[in-house]
């Protein structure tokens, strides 16, 4: 199998360059995106690899050879391309467009065979559009356009596939299907992508390479790439980034409504069994100094304070509360503000989670009720704490309604 790679090019339009002086090695049959801001030189690093563009410096190479080496048939039958869809303007049936692939094996002396339409069908039936085959390509959605033109170049049998924003304009649904596709395709095909949808670069690609103004300032695995920092000096968005709970791969979700003026108050949020993410959030993006726990290591809500950078008491999966963690939490307590406990689960293993609480003096909130397993000591616990004066809020908003009142008191 082939590979491609480019060698310190400077590529651009006319007078006006994009890249300059950029390396990249691809790894043969793995599946790389290219991903970055509107304008870094995404496009013009894949037209560069494409001889769309030919660089003013440098060269790229495929299998250890300059492209301009191949002629225009022989480089066809190695690098496909599916550029930045558009609207079909010519009404083509879909077996018509994929026959286009097989182009580079046809001359004077060599006529279409039934080996091509063998291999056509054969593209077409691999990217689910051979029952099109006879529709016309105008008459096609947009996820099933796309789908013809990867079949088409499927037909050329490359064995590296470049392709530039394949996803784009699709539905999610459609998204999924192409990407799903591509990846199917490696490793007996290298496959290089440029992407938006940060997302979905993560969960389909092997390698990721980040590139900003000219340059690729990152390249790993979706791991090492997609840090909170580096999206952050990239695209200036704020993100939270935790693993994925299927694929473990790196899952962005931005940090909508931060407010301007961050609460002053310390928070210190007993949870557990999922019951705190949202508040954790809800919290955090509040501008709240929150610490949390203790929290079983296979929690959400762990996941959730962990991924917020929050100093959270860990216990390992299904242990109870030790009491090392206990002195922890009694620490934590006292440097807090305020203490918010979820309607969680409870049970002999965390009951020291909220039996603390009796023996302190801050002021404490209760969102919800609890599960109660305990034969009802937690139910006792939480009827003292609100003889006390705990505050009980039925719902997330009447909590932070409470917090934010309080704290202008």
């Amino acid at each position: 199998m082939k590979s491609i790679s480019a060698e310190h090019i400077t590529s651009g339009y006319a007078e006006n360059l994009i890249i300059d002086d950029l390396t990249l090695d691809i790894e043969k049959g793995s599946f790389l995106g290219i991903i970055g801001v509107n304008g870094c030189g995404k496009t013009t690093l894949l037209r560069s690899m494409t001889r769309i563009l030919k660089p003013s410096k440098g060269v790229v190479y495929v299998d250890g050879r300059e492209i301009e080496s191949y002629n225009a048939k022989d480089f066809a039958r190695i690098v496909g391309c599916v550029n930045q869809m558009n609207e079909a303007a010519f009404e083509f049936s879909v077996k018509d467009v994929v026959m286009m692939g097989r182009h580079p094996y046809l001359g004077r002396l060599r006529p279409v065979s039934s080996e091509d339409f063998r291999i056509a069908d054969e593209a077409m039936s691999y990217t689910h559009v051979l029952h099109l085959k006879d529709r016309l390509i105008t008459e096609l959605s947009g996820g099933e356009r796309q789908r013809v033109l990867i079949a088409k170049t499927l037909a050329q049998q490359p064995e590296i596939l470049l392709l530039d924003e394949p996803t784009n304009h699709l539905d999610i649904s459609h998204q999924i299907e192409i990407l799903q596709l591509l990846k199917s395709l490696t490793p007996k095909i290298t496959i290089v992508c440029v992407l938006h949808d940060l997302n979905l670069a993560s969960s389909f690609c092997d390698t990721l390479v980040l590139m900003d103004k000219g340059k690729i300032i990152a390249r790993g695995t979706p791991s090492e790439v997609l840090t909170p920092k580096r999206i952050y000096d990239t695209f200036a968005v704020k993100m939270l980034v935790s693993p994925h709970p299927v694929t473990g791969k790196p899952y962005l979700v931005p940090e909508y409504g931060v407010f301007s003026h961050p609460g002053s108050k310390k928070i210190h949020v007993i949870s557990g069994g999922g019951t705190g993410t949202e508040l954790i959030y809800a919290l955090a993006i509040r501008g709240f100094a929150i610490t949390a726990g203790v929290l079983s290591a296979n929690d959400s809500d762990a996941a959730a304070a962990q991924t917020l950078g929050i100093d959270t008491i860990i216990e390992p999966p299904f242990s109870a509360v030790s009491s090392d963690s206990a002195e922890k939490l009694k620490s934590r307590i006292a440097e807090s503000d305020v203490v918010v406990v979820s309607g969680m689960p409870v049970g002999s293993g965390n009951i020291a989670n909220i039996s603390v609480l009796l023996e302190t003096d801050k002021p404490v909130c209760l969102l919800g009720e609890f599960d109660d397993y305990t034969k009802g000591i937690a139910e006792e616990i939480r009827a003292e704490l609100l003889r006390r004066g705990a505050y009980a809020a039925s719902d997330l908003p009447g909590l932070l309604s409470h917090l934010r009142e309080d704290e202008q008191v």
